[in-house]
């Protein structure tokens, strides 16, 4: 059995995919900062550095996959949304992928299907995957107003996909691979305190495969398309984004794929 570490592994989809890898006999190691293994915040540089130390300490001969799973929702702060959502993922990534060449492994990121909708910020997009800078990323961060948080969360997401696009030959040539999944809306407890007129709003183009329930997606499905990503199952795929959303991106996007 393999060695995975994970990222926000503690609740919500993370928790899921810590549960579904444990119970296949694997072993999973967590770093979040509440519940974690390891305790980090990873938005922060410090948090990032300490958490990738434990794991070198922990397995200096190498780990079988890495799920960057944590994150943060629109609702906060466009500094929070662009350190966690994107430098932590692939400054952890791009840390631990020593470990995972000792073992041929491979890791999947969690991104979001707002990818592909009006709310990217192609600058900010450009801003993260060219300039990658994320001292001067968060320092324009702070002057992004709060009613335009959706379209950093979005942004952030979108741009964690191009760069996953981006590094997957080299990747490949070091005998790894990398891939994403792009989750539509899923019930975690980021959500379950939504309002009434937050779940409408959310749900004005209902998902394909809940047509006619009010319901979002659950945590499981989009687990179970990140340990498949993560199985030797999946050898032949590297730099794909997979839409776990309900049918949501080929619905609204019918002709691009």
């Amino acid at each position: 059995m393999g060695i995975y570490v994970i990222t926000g592994g503690t609740t919500g989809i993370g928790a899921q995919v810590r549960k579904m890898l444990v119970e296949e006999g694997h072993e999973v190691f967590n770093l979040d900062f509440k519940g974690g293994d390891y305790l980090a915040d990873l938005s922060k540089p410090e948090g990032r550095k300490g958490a990738m130390e434990a794991v070198f300490e922990k397995y200096p001969d190498g780990i079988d996959g890495l799920i960057c799973n944590a994150g943060v929702g629109p609702v906060f702060p466009p500094t929070a949304i662009f350190s966690l959502n994107f430098f932590a993922s692939t400054q952890m990534a791009e840390g631990l992928r020593p470990l995972l060449k000792k073992k041929g492994g491979c890791c999947v990121v969690t991104s979001s299907n707002s990818i592909t909708n009006h709310t990217v910020r192609e600058d900010w997009v450009d801003m993260l995957t060219n300039v990658n800078d994320e001292e001067r990323v968060l320092e324009i961060a702070k002057e992004i107003p709060d009613n335009l948080r959706p379209h950093a969360y979005s942004s952030s997401k979108h741009a964690l996909a191009r760069w996953v696009r981006r590094v997957s030959p080299s990747w490949a040539t070091d005998g790894l691979r990398i891939n994403a999944v792009a989750p539509g809306n899923t019930t975690t407890p980021m959500t379950k305190g939504m309002t009434e007129a937050q779940m409408d709003a959310a749900l004005l183009i209902p998902i394909p495969t809940r047509y006619g329930r009010k319901e979002f997606l659950d945590a499981e499905e989009i687990a179970n398309g990140i340990v498949f990503l993560a199985s030797k199952k999946a050898s032949g795929i590297n730099g794909a984004i997979l839409f776990i959303d309900g049918g949501i991106d080929a619905l609204l996007r019918s002709e691009r794929f």
